[in-house]
């Protein structure tokens, strides 16, 4: 069944909303899209490729790199600065899946525009490993939601550390070749190493796949890439995520998974990257919505989602 998506390119016009392309999915297959460029090349989905690391732990977990309850300052105990937090031997892989590092502020921004602080990329320390551990934790590890770029950056790297491969290379059997995602880019580090809290470029057709594979329970072509158990911990609730007095004022304050938002509606989730790049999951109807965009109001995005295109899917 053809899904009317008019309605939802006339409400983006309208708000003025910078969108470039949006393609829904329902029962396995394309029911609408709408493209406001001409042509679908690849973009990179900036923080939406935390959730694609989410994954890369899963698939670590299930062929037993590590657990929920690896300490990764074990791991990579090698990048260890001569004095360093002893509360690092408490933080583990679950605490960093659900940004609760122990950490009171963000570090290593990609695009920060807060005066003083430092952009990952122009960092003195090219060891970003290193430079996250020399950090003070000033919580205790698991005790709240800070959002933390250094997070994903230590899974990626932990993955590279137990196997010897790059997590884009180790990724290409086990993700893009069977989701025909062919010569993959993903950014690195200052050392090589991909990058964690970035860096992805996919297509809008390929960001959909990708959306979909979250709504498959990491099902695709028959082959169940990550297992079912492990994603439906990724894609559920594990921490609150609302700042103190701004609980139900958007949709990013409604729970947070395994680098996976959570929405107050629908019993949906998505991925989200900087500037509007979105993948919904509408689990309830078997549906999911990918944009990307150049876009700062998120909300406005998903308002318009659920304003004109939910309807149709119930």
């Amino acid at each position: 069944m053809k899904l009317d998506i008019v309605p939802f390119a006339e409400a983006i016009c309208q708000k003025k909303l910078g969108v470039n392309h949006a393609i829904v999915q329902q029962h396995g297959e394309e029911t609408a899209a709408f493209h406001f460029q001409p042509t679908d090349r690849r973009c990179e989905i900036h923080s939406a490729t935390k959730s694609v690391v989410s994954l890369a732990a899963g698939m670590a977990i299930d062929e037993g790199l590590f657990t929920l309850d690896t300490c990764p300052a074990d791991v990579l105990s090698s990048h260890l600065p001569d004095s360093y937090d002893p509360a690092w031997h408490k933080v583990t892989v679950r605490h960093l899946l659900t940004m609760c590092s122990g950490h009171s502020k963000k570090l290593m921004d990609g695009y920060s525009l807060i005066p003083g602080t430092v952009n990952r990329d122009d960092l003195e320390n090219k060891d970003w490993v290193n430079y996250t551990f020399s950090q003070p934790l000033d919580l205790k590890p698991g005790e709240k939601f800070v959002y933390n770029n250094s997070c994903p950056h230590l899974i990626t790297r932990m993955i590279t550390q137990l196997t010897g491969t790059n997590v884009l290379d180790w990724l290409r059997p086990r993700l893009f070749e069977p989701m025909e995602i062919h010569n993959p880019q993903w950014g690195t580090d200052p050392l090589g190493y991909t990058c964690g809290p970035g860096g992805l470029m996919l297509s809008a057709r390929e960001f959909a796949r990708l959306t979909r594979l979250f709504l498959q329970q990491g099902e695709w072509n028959g082959k169940q890439l990550v297992s079912r158990e492990y994603m439906a911990q990724a894609v559920s609730k594990q921490v609150e995520n609302a700042p103190a007095g701004k609980e139900g004022s958007d949709d990013s304050t409604a729970g947070y998974g395994f680098f996976v938002w959570r929405n107050y509606r629908d019993n949906a989730y998505y991925l989200f990257g900087w500037a509007g790049q979105l993948g919904i999951v509408l689990p309830d109807y078997d549906a999911a919505v990918s944009l990307t965009s150049y876009e700062f109001q998120t909300q406005a995005l998903l308002d318009a989602v659920w304003d004109t295109i939910v309807p149709q899917l119930r």
